[in-house]
């Protein structure tokens, strides 16, 4: 045997308590691998605090990091200014009415961003500041536990 060996990674099965089935992990720490969001907003028009076309609601009680990557690509979007705000909820019901964390994009832009974990739930929602625009933006969030 050589000074050095090479750990390997191997694949696990782990309970998830929250969607009640088993997922796919590894044994590194036994951990999970990452929950995946995708959201979109189409054709948002001039406004504020517009919810993706289908509303998640995102459990990040037990996160160890939250990663959200936002894309201002896709074709139909000609707004220079979006606003991504993360709003978030301490407790059943209450959601914030100033971001919890946020970034701008212009168009044809990628951007991502960490928010720090420690509350109950997030949810995404998008501001278009270009006036006679339409917002066509994409979200990926990322949860680790």
């Amino acid at each position: 045997m050589g000074a050095i060996q090479e750990k390997l990674r191997q694949e696990v099965w782990l309970w998830d308590d929250r969607k009640n089935e088993w997922v796919r992990g590894y044994r590194n720490d036994v951990s999970k691998l990452p929950d995946v969001y995708e959201l979109q907003w189409t054709n948002t028009g001039v406004a504020t605090d517009v919810a993706p076309d289908r509303e998640v609601e995102i459990d990040v009680e037990k996160a160890k990091s939250v990663a959200i990557q936002a894309d201002t690509t896709p074709s139909g979007n000609t707004s220079s200014s979006i606003d991504i705000n993360v709003e978030c909820q301490l407790g059943p019901g209450i959601w914030d009415t100033t971001p919890y964390a946020e970034m701008n994009l212009g168009d044809n832009e990628v951007k991502t961003m960490l928010v720090e974990p420690g509350p109950f739930k997030i949810r995404l929602r998008v501001d278009n500041n270009t006036s006679a625009s339409t917002g066509y933006v994409k979200a990926i969030v990322k949860v680790r536990e």
